[in-house]
């Protein structure tokens, strides 16, 4: 069966909001509660081959599977297989001007042309040979501006940002490439917002657009209720999953935040996304909506 007759749009239902489940860590089998036709979990770090995730995607789940591309996290198999010097090319480089992003890493020259343009293909061709049972993949930080709040984007030039958001959508486009060449789903969490590069980085193809047509849908990380409508309309944006293949503009959004956050019961009521509560708390936040139908999975 061709990718494209499993990936019809009548497959996706996200109303009421739909559970999921993120473990970077743990791979224990409480996440066996999302082993049915229209779970979501997102596996990442050293859980790519853990069984529990194996039997998910047997019973009919959804597995993703995260990727750090744009900071030089070396934890896990694939982060080192990119990062680090492997088979596929040396050791990534830092973007010049040295920022470290986060606790977790520095962030990585993705410009166009660089080594990690260069690995990040091979690299998820790995994946997919090695997991044959994920959905797709979940890229963190993939945005056309900088999250981190130690880069300090407003004072880059012009011509940096410019490389900045040219990088950000050649990887994007590689992404793509592998996901529609095996019949995956493609989540980017990252800021695509409206306006100009120079405010926000702006949506792909269009900078006055929030949003990007290369994904299949997005995810929100922490945000108060006040910014709800705008996350709402984030993941359907024109050039946003109303252009996907998979989500064709059915609204779909996966929101991750703490049940201790203000905000937390507010976007667990909205009906518009797929909730997961924090790292690693593999227990669904009630009440439970399980789906018959979600995101596609590669069982056929």
């Amino acid at each position: 069966m061709a990718p494209s007759e499993l990936l019809l749009a009548t497959n996706l239902n996200n109303r009421p909001t739909q559970n999921a489940a993120i473990g970077w860590n743990g791979s224990n089998n409480t996440f066996l509660q999302y082993a049915y036709p229209g779970g979501l979990v997102c596996v990442g770090r050293d859980n790519y081959n853990a069984q529990v995730f194996k039997n998910v995607s047997a019973a009919g789940g959804t597995v993703l599977i995260y990727l750090d591309t744009v900071i030089d996290n070396p934890y896990g198999r694939y982060h080192q297989k990119l990062h680090l010097a492997s088979e596929f090319g040396p050791a990534t480089q830092r973007w010049p001007g040295n920022f470290k992003a986060n606790q977790y890493g520095y962030l990585v020259d993705f410009r166009v042309g660089s080594i990690l343009q260069q690995k990040l293909e091979p690299v998820l061709e790995l994946m997919v040979r090695e997991n044959p049972h994920m959905g797709g993949f979940f890229a963190d930080d993939l945005g056309s501006r900088s999250w981190f709040a130690g880069v300090p984007w407003d004072q880059g030039s012009t011509a940096d940002k410019q490389s900045y958001r040219d990088g950000a959508i050649a990887s994007c486009r590689t992404f793509r490439r592998v996901c529609d060449r095996h019949g995956l789903v493609f989540i980017v969490n990252g800021t695509w917002g409206a306006g100009s590069l120079s405010a926000a980085g702006g949506g792909f193809p269009d900078l006055a657009q929030h949003g990007c047509a290369l994904a299949d849908g997005g995810f929100v990380e922490n945000h108060p209720a006040s910014e709800i409508n705008y996350w709402r309309a984030y993941s359907t944006s024109a050039q946003w999953a109303t252009q996907s293949q998979y989500t064709k503009g059915i609204e779909f959004n996966w929101s991750h935040n703490d049940p201790n956050r203000p905000g937390w019961q507010a976007y667990r009521d909205s009906g518009a996304f797929a909730f997961s509560s924090s790292s690693d708390r593999t227990n669904a936040p009630t009440p439970y909506n399980k789906h018959a139908t979600g995101l596609p999975s590669k069982v056929t």
